[in-house]
């Protein structure tokens, strides 16, 4: 990942011949996204960016639709390879993270329940953000009642 997106916050210790190798690779490594102008708008776009202090990729791509996206325009191929790089890091994360969090209930619990509660439990850890969002005092309340083996006297 490194070696394809690096040079984008790096820009400054690369020389100028450096930057246009670094670029020119990443318009071969994404042919269907970026264009060959690619390398020249970057170049362009780093001129821009030496009096700016912030020089991350998210500042970046904000730098671009600032100004209701002049610089958007002018800079088409810079906001798709910065739009890239971000969607990439997120999508990798995200699925690593519901695989290790399978794993580890899994591997802690697969010898004391069966398959589909283990199934079920799995889903409720990977759909967390949707659980977190249900209110389950009335779940709680209706299970509880049917659940309930005392005898009214």
């Amino acid at each position: 990942m490194h070696k394809l997106f690096g040079f984008l916050t790096e820009f400054e210790s690369l020389t100028p011949e450096d930057l246009r190798k670094h670029a020119a690779y990443l318009v071969e490594s994404y042919p269907e996204d970026l264009e060959p102008a690619f390398v020249d708008e970057f170049v362009q776009f780093t001129d821009i960016l030496v009096s700016d202090n912030n020089k991350t990729v998210s500042h970046m791509s904000e730098l671009l639709k600032k100004d209701g996206g002049i610089m958007l325009s002018t800079f088409s191929n810079v906001a798709i390879a910065l739009r890239i790089y971000l969607t990439l890091l997120i999508n990798n994360c995200e699925g690593e993270r519901s695989f290790s969090t399978l794993t580890c209930v899994k591997s802690h619990l697969q010898n004391t329940m069966g398959q589909e509660r283990l199934a079920a439990l799995s889903l409720l850890c990977i759909e967390s953000e949707v659980v977190r969002e249900l209110d389950c005092t009335e779940l709680i309340n209706d299970f509880a009642l049917f659940k309930c083996r005392r005898r009214d006297m």
